[in-house]
């Protein structure tokens, strides 16, 4: 999604001079180089492909293309490119969640937003990918004598930069002075703030519940028609934080994630 988000005019968004920053190469390359690695280019494979390769290293039992597209609905991907009407729908969505000055230009807050959440994402996964690296490496657990664990440390090592040049970027952000579209000036520090505190806030609450509810439906679904499923889960669960409610959900316990 990166190489395809329409780049904001960064020279005329911020007051002060850009030139030499992470900000002046974001449409330079930084952008362009981060999805490289997340999808590939030409013939290239990318982190996308690698997941699947150290999957099939792993379980000696390579899922067919039919059962790779049911997984990727389960989880809500629609490779199908949207239409015209979707995406009008989908901006204007965006437009009624605005948080920064409406003289703020649309696409700037759109950009930045998603480099946020971004730097999220990558910060979370990156505690996960280690997991996995432990486990896919474990020789008595899975096939392929550690070649998958050894697949996703690279996958690992290349979000270190990701999270670099993210954090390098929103932070000469947050030291400068945005420019409205009307010559209005706003202290970088209130924009990034209020775009960082609906980014967090999105990610422990409303994509934390469903990621712990799609984990747990795609558990369910492998261990369907197991005996002994119920205790297997339960053990799991004994293994974390995560709690399961009276309606049958997966919550975290409250005050676990810093919101009260």
């Amino acid at each position: 999604m990166l190489r395809h988000l329409p780049i904001p005019d960064f020279r005329r968004s911020f007051d002060e001079d850009i030139t030499g920053t992470a900000i002046d190469h974001i449409d330079g390359g930084l952008f362009e180089a981060h999805a490289r690695d997340e999808s590939g280019f030409g013939g290239l494979a990318g982190h996308d492909r690698m997941w699947f390769v150290a999957r099939d290293i792993a379980f000696e039992h390579p899922v067919t293309e039919d059962q790779t597209a049911r997984m990727l609905a389960r989880m809500g991907i629609d490779p199908r490119p949207r239409s015209a009407d979707e995406l009008a729908r989908l901006r204007r969505a965006a437009m009624e969640q605005r948080v920064l000055p409406d003289d703020i230009d649309f696409t700037l807050e759109m950009v930045v937003g998603r480099m946020i959440g971004l730097l999220l994402i990558e910060i979370s996964a990156f505690h996960g990918f280690r997991w996995a690296e432990a486990l896919l490496g474990d020789t008595e657990l899975v096939a392929g004598e550690g070649r998958a664990g050894v697949l996703v440390s690279h996958i690992r090592s290349d979000e270190a930069p990701h999270v670099a040049w993210l954090r390098t970027a929103l932070s000469e952000m947050r030291d400068r002075t945005w420019v409205g579209v009307n010559g209005k000036r706003h202290a970088g520090t209130d924009m990034i703030r209020r775009l960082w505190n609906r980014a967090l806030s999105d990610s422990l609450l409303l994509r934390r519940q469903d990621n712990l509810n799609f984990v747990m439906a795609e558990i369910d679904a492998a261990l369907s028609g197991r005996s002994d499923a119920h205790d297997l889960i339960d053990e799991m669960l004994s293994l974390g934080s995560v709690v399961r409610t009276a309606d049958g959900s997966l919550a975290d316990p409250p005050g676990t994630l810093g919101l009260g």
